[in-house]
């Protein structure tokens, strides 16, 4: 049930986007309308990211719910760096939505990851067995039991959502055709590479027990030996794609001078309207 409205609100959310980036009186309507869809998914999403200790996207959802409200207010008066903002979104959504909506081209996607990563396993020699065409399990049982230690790569494991939301970044800028194709390439080629060896690492590290730091602490019902887990792929890698994702956004700035530029105006909004809901003056 909760995936059906999961998926139902990222459909709303992909429609009323794409209506917005047809120019007219209700566009408001429709931008509105995506950002409280998406904002409504990431609420739904909570239970399952909790329960698997993901704590990064739970804190963006809930940092979110002031923010929408502000893109909401903004949206009214027809504010055009919101609007842009949108068209971005816009942009985000047409690029991540179909894999998340259309099974056939997520599951296309994320066999392309598993083979590259078979790949790497190949070249090290690091044993491991297939327990289905996205499980990959460990030659080492787990302690007490006949099975090895398990990881599934799924549409999260990619790296498109990464991909989608630095192409909507690039959007936010006009360019030559020329030079959004190189930015795209910018974007691209490294997320999807070092997003290969995150996955490697992270079922090395889980398969090896590297981490088993508050072992007793961090336990969950359906993932044994979850510690190891829970370092290597919520904090470790958490940690380094956000740092990627910083560099690369410097790279885009370095290459695109006006980026910079329109960021700045769209974050002294939210950053002047926060004030005002914390009562203070908005910054001159």
């Amino acid at each position: 049930m909760l995936d059906t409205l999961i998926l139902c609100t990222l459909i709303i959310s992909l429609v009323a986007f794409l209506l917005t980036l047809i120019p007219g009186k209700y566009d408001k309507y429709t931008a509105i309308t995506g950002w409280i869809m998406v904002e409504l998914s990431f609420l739904f999403m909570l239970p399952d990211l909790l329960e698997e200790g993901n704590f990064f996207y739970p804190l963006l959802a809930i940092a979110g719910i002031p923010l929408v409200y502000i893109t909401i207010k903004r949206l009214l008066i027809r504010d055009q760096h919101i609007l842009r903002l949108t068209y971005a979104a816009a942009i985000c959504g047409i690029v991540y939505a179909p894999f998340a909506i259309f099974t056939g081209l997520g599951n296309r996607l994320i066999s392309i990851v598993v083979f590259c990563i078979r790949k790497v396993f190949d070249i090290i020699s690091f044993p491991y067995i297939m327990a289905d065409w996205n499980i990959f399990e460990s030659v080492w049982t787990v302690p007490g039991q006949t099975y090895g230690y398990m990881d599934q790569i799924i549409l999260g494991c990619t790296g498109i959502t990464a991909i989608a939301i630095l192409l909507g970044v690039i959007a936010l800028t006009k360019t030559s055709l020329a030079q959004k194709i190189g930015l795209t390439l910018l974007v691209c080629v490294p997320i999807f590479i070092i997003n290969i060896f995150r996955n490697v690492f992270v079922i090395m590290a889980y398969f090896g027990q590297w981490f088993p730091w508050f072992e007793e602490e961090l336990t969950h019902p359906t993932i044994p030996g979850y510690a190891s887990f829970f370092w290597s792929h919520n904090v470790i890698c958490e940690g380094a794609a956000f740092l990627l994702i910083l560099v690369i956004a410097y790279l885009l700035f370095r290459f695109s001078p006006g980026l910079i530029s329109n960021i700045r105006e769209i974050l002294f909004i939210y950053r002047d309207d926060i004030r005002l809901m914390l009562g203070k003056k908005p910054r001159t």
